[in-house]
């Protein structure tokens, strides 16, 4: 599903600078209006001191000056005059100019928000919404952006509709989320039309048309909605309900990064590290997945994490590759954390410790990376670094296997072959089998076709365990190009060829299998193939 905008805490600042100090035409003196915006607020009028506020905050035909821009609003605050309270509450939430202090802030925004100022009510309501400076509060923040979005703050009405959509703190009903992104999106909030694009893209509420979605996103990146510039760029990559048009697709996702979406820049990375439809240039892509790990998407850490312990696009740096993947993991990636529970596991970069690489595992698998999980159940099979459990282990590899990971359902597979920790039952064992080869697992197409080849857990046939062996070998495993080479060696299932044989033999034998590699010494030592 594509993101929908969380509360839109930076997007929120921006419409309170920019709702206060009206709008800027041509001829504009930024200085003369600050000298009378000055004058005004000596006199008393606390609008006054708001946009003198404004333009010190921004530096807008004044030296920037946040700290004097705290001042004035607390001026304003003091004096009862909401949009004050609302952003003095909005540098306390930020940090700018005064101390970072959410619970500050709460108590600006729920001034101004009792003096009727509707985006402190919405900003207030974020901070219910994600436990920021409150205590965490769903109905309550339903409340406050229901009363926003009533009173004409239409960020609110777009708050509102993510809980609707989610049916966090009120009833889920991606309809009435897709009304309440409408009226923000109608009332200019981008991120609103951003929102509606997805509930459109993915049919939720609404039917499904990816050319409004694009049309809604455009609205939101022309807006100034940097994810509705990614979300944009991502149906330009595929051609969803617009021409398919990797350029712009790259454009698109290039302007969301430089306008902060992190997890832009990082998917613009991908899209540079794979060389999907552009030329590949890993380097580039190793800048991009540090930039968005920089601005605090995991998987930016976690990827450039891998081209660090690879040398891919930078020098191979192992500890450096530890502190990314460390990075990505603190950050909610549980990729991240797989990849480093694995080092710990091996000692590769790192002291072997396989009790925190258990526990990095188990982070893995709670944030929900299914190869996490199916690591891990290797771990709980084998007791290291926790208790020895089987049947645990077993759980784990089936959860993983019943969201789609291949070598979840391989591993199993092979608890049900060797029943460790579950009965022992060959047929399930080749069902499982055939999920993880189907998959595109290699090794369990190889234990598949030995099924095959010996009857055991369904049907024999030599011809079928011929073609599972050819595809475990051409998808890598070693073990099953061994197998096909004794399968034309020996002539089943398939016509002799002694020759191949040798070929694959070969291919086993540099593959790592040792068997291939003595099967091989035996044609040369009979004398069947030449040097």
């Amino acid at each position: 599903m594509r993101p929908l905008h969380s509360l839109p805490l930076l997007a929120l600042v921006v419409a309170c600078a920019t709702g206060s100090a009206g709008r800027h035409g041509s001829g504009r003196d930024p200085g003369r209006a600050a000298e009378l915006y000055a004058q005004a607020c000596e006199a008393g009028d606390m609008k006054g001191c708001v946009v003198l506020g404004i333009q010190h905050e921004s530096g807008d035909g004044v030296r920037a000056d946040a700290t004097r821009a705290a001042s004035l609003y607390d001026r304003a605050c003091q004096a009862e005059f909401a949009s004050g309270c609302t952003n003095l509450g909005v540098l306390h939430l930020n940090g700018k100019g005064v101390a970072k202090d959410p619970a500050r802030a709460a108590a600006l925004l729920r001034k101004a928000c009792d003096l009727s100022d509707a985006r402190g009510c919405t900003l207030l309501a974020g901070q219910y919404e994600l436990g920021d400076g409150v205590a965490k509060d769903l109905p309550r923040a339903a409340q406050l952006y229901a009363l926003a979005c009533d009173t004409g703050h239409v960020g609110g009405c777009s708050g509102l509709g993510l809980l609707h959509f989610r049916g966090n703190g009120v009833a889920k009903d991606p309809a009435r989320a897709a009304q309440l992104f409408g009226k923000a999106c109608d009332g200019g909030w981008a991120p609103g039309c951003s929102n509606l694009g997805v509930i459109y893209e993915e049919g939720a509420g609404v039917p499904a048309d990816p050319a409004r979605a694009a049309q809604l996103y455009e609205k939101g990146c022309a807006g100034g909605w940097a994810l509705g510039c990614s979300n944009l760029g991502a149906l330009y990559a595929t051609g969803r309900g617009v021409p398919k048009d990797a350029r712009r697709a790259m454009a698109l996702v290039g302007r969301a990064c430089d306008g902060g979406t992190a997890r832009a820049c990082t998917h613009l990375g991908v899209t540079l590290e794979l060389g999907e439809d552009v030329p590949k240039d890993p380097s580039r892509a190793a800048g991009l997945y540090r930039k968005g790990c920089e601005g605090g998407d995991g998987r930016g850490c976690t990827n450039l994490g891998t081209l660090l312990r690879n040398g891919v696009g930078a020098p191979k740096d192992v500890p450096g590759a530890v502190a990314f993947f460390g990075k990505g993991c603190d950050a909610g990636d549980g990729r991240g954390c797989s990849a480093l529970g694995l080092l710990y596991r091996r000692g590769d970069g790192v002291p072997k410790d396989v009790d925190r690489a258990a526990k990095l595992l188990e982070r893995s698998c709670g944030a929900g990376y299914m190869e996490g999980c199916s690591n891990l159940g290797v771990l709980v099979a084998n007791g290291e670094g926790v208790a020895k459990d089987p049947a645990r282990a077993a759980q784990l590899y089936g959860r993983a296997c019943d969201a789609g990971y291949a070598m979840g359902c391989a591993n199993l597979g092979g608890v049900y072959r060797d029943g460790k920790g579950v009965a022992k039952d060959a047929a399930k064992a080749a069902v499982l089998y055939t999920k993880a080869c189907e998959g595109g697992n290699a090794p369990a197409c190889t234990n598949l076709g030995y099924f095959r080849e010996s009857g055991e857990g369904g049907a024999q046939s030599a011809a079928e365990a011929v073609k599972l062996y050819d595809r475990a070998c051409t998808g890598g495993d070693a073990t099953g190009c061994t197998n096909l080479g004794l399968m034309c060696e020996k002539g089943r299932g398939i016509a002799k060829d002694v020759v191949r044989a040798a070929a694959l033999y070969r291919k086993a034998c540099d593959g790592g299998n040792a068997r291939g590699c003595t099967n091989l010494g035996t044609l040369y030592q009979a004398g069947v193939v030449a040097k």
